[in-house]
């Protein structure tokens, strides 16, 4: 069980940029049939485009800009995000049961925190990894990021993710004033 986000931001933005331009369209052909002057001058833009050909310098570059945009906009509907839940380890033949990354990263940074010597401390979790950061006021941190990985270890292991994550740890000093 890996569920994956969805693609609702390139969406929203492609749907919000068409509705503007189709209100403008609409509003400017309104506007001409009731004899006003359009928002959009729709004949000096027909003017201008009749004189375009294909092989001109605005066309080929706006050509590849929309081109490489549509790109971008496939990669976004195609390409598969990153999980918003891990699955956890089978408990029965049927049962499926997964944890967010949001609670994982909770989990991570609250066991990191509550290691001796460690002030403040963050995680990151993705799919096969977990990236805890520690800040700390002490000079010698030799054992600091060993303790780190076996309270996040411990964490993890209660937690029982269906693939155990590679867990790093990074420890940042503060600076004494």
């Amino acid at each position: 069980m890996i569920r994956r986000p969805r693609r609702v931001i390139p969406a929203s933005i492609v749907a919000g940029l068409l509705l503007v331009a189709m209100v403008v369209v609409v509003w400017s052909c309104v506007q001409v049939l009731l004899g006003q002057a359009p928002l959009l001058p729709l004949t000096s833009l027909a003017a201008r485009g009749s004189e375009l050909h294909w092989n001109d310098l605005a066309v080929l570059i706006g050509g590849g800009i929309l081109a490489g945009l549509g790109l971008v906009l496939l990669a976004c509907a195609w390409l598969p995000g990153a999980p918003n839940v891990l699955s956890l380890a089978d408990v029965g033949d049927q049962t499926q049961a997964g944890a967010t990354t949001r609670t994982v990263r909770q989990a991570v940074a609250a066991a990191a925190s509550r290691v001796d010597g460690v002030s403040a401390a963050t995680a990151q979790v993705t799919t096969g990894r977990v990236r805890a950061t520690v800040q700390t006021p002490l000079r010698n941190t030799g054992e600091l990021p060993a303790q780190v990985r076996a309270a996040v270890g411990e964490r993890l292991t209660a937690i029982a993710l269906r693939r155990p994550p590679t867990i790093t740890v990074r420890v940042n000093r503060t600076r004494s004033s």
